[in-house]
């Protein structure tokens, strides 16, 4: 995972209502519906009160990120499911959290931010639920994929999940990568993708864009009216680019939610699962 720093998290928590009704407006879910939806789950009938989570601060690497997991806890709080901080760290937090009765763990370290179903023994991870949750925000903006062109910047593990969903959707994907033998070696796993020869030209001719790679977009190559999904790294764009186009963007939230949501859908049977035509 990107490693986040102190500033990139500090407010997120006071911001949570705000992007739950920039949500609301420009997907037309909400963070909880947004992840459960993300991960082909439907949110109706699940009640997250009957779970439990904790989340525990990590020190191996790099060493603990200030005030992430209280941030992972108040936002999986919002989303209604009930969540603690651990007051010990690492194995001994994770102890804490089972005498504490969480069903769900939140961790992460400097590889690998994850969210375990105790009872289940399984665990979400961040790379393929931040592509699955940006990828439904986009699908809401648009009001679908299938079909519909779309730009996916940044071939890592973030991206490559993107462009999987994307197929799975039907939606006709581009995939462009400053090095490019990435981006190729992508198509090669999905037929049907291209793989773009020019990222800027591509940039400046695309409707709607994934951008999973760390470099920002050019402001005077987004066309106005674009809907541009985009997580984790801050994005850097100023205010007249942001009034261009549609920008979907949160450090952690989305992320986090859709997590959630796969994890306990680790025990939940198929009758919540999605139709499929909802995700057309």
């Amino acid at each position: 995972m990107t490693r986040l720093t102190p500033s990139m998290i500090h407010g997120l928590s006071d911001e949570l209502t705000a992007l739950d009704r920039s949500l609301l407006k420009t997907v037309g879910m909400d963070l909880m519906s947004l992840g459960f939806r993300a991960v082909g789950l439907d949110p109706a009938g699940i009640n997250l009160r009957d779970y439990r989570a904790a989340a525990v601060p990590i020190t191996s690497g790099l060493g603990i990120i200030g005030g992430f997991s209280r941030t992972i806890a108040d936002t999986v709080n919002d989303m209604g499911l009930p969540c603690f901080v651990t007051a010990a760290t690492d194995v001994n937090g994770f102890g804490e959290a089972v005498d504490r009765g969480a069903d769900l763990v939140l961790m992460a370290d400097d590889v690998q931010y994850m969210a375990y179903n105790i009872k289940a023994g399984k665990y979400s991870n961040n790379s393929y639920c931040t592509a699955a949750g940006y990828v439904e925000a986009l699908r809401g903006a648009a009001h679908g994929l299938r079909g519909k062109p779309v730009l996916v910047l940044g071939a890592g593990r973030v991206g490559t999940n993107m462009v999987a969903l994307l197929a799975a959707q039907g939606a006709e994907t581009t995939v462009a990568d400053v090095e490019r033998a990435k981006a190729a070696e992508v198509v090669a796993r999905f037929p049907g993708t291209v793989c773009a020869e020019d990222i800027e030209k591509a940039t400046a001719a695309a409707d709607l864009i994934l951008n999973a790679s760390p470099t920002p977009i050019k402001g005077e190559l987004i066309r106005p009216g674009a809907i541009i999904s985009t997580p984790g790294i801050p994005h850097v764009y100023d205010e007249a680019t942001l009034r261009k186009a549609t920008f979907i963007h949160d450090p952690l939230a989305i992320g986090t939610a859709a997590m959630v949501a796969q994890a306990i859908g680790f025990s939940l049977g198929k009758e919540h699962l999605l139709q499929k035509e909802a995700k057309k």
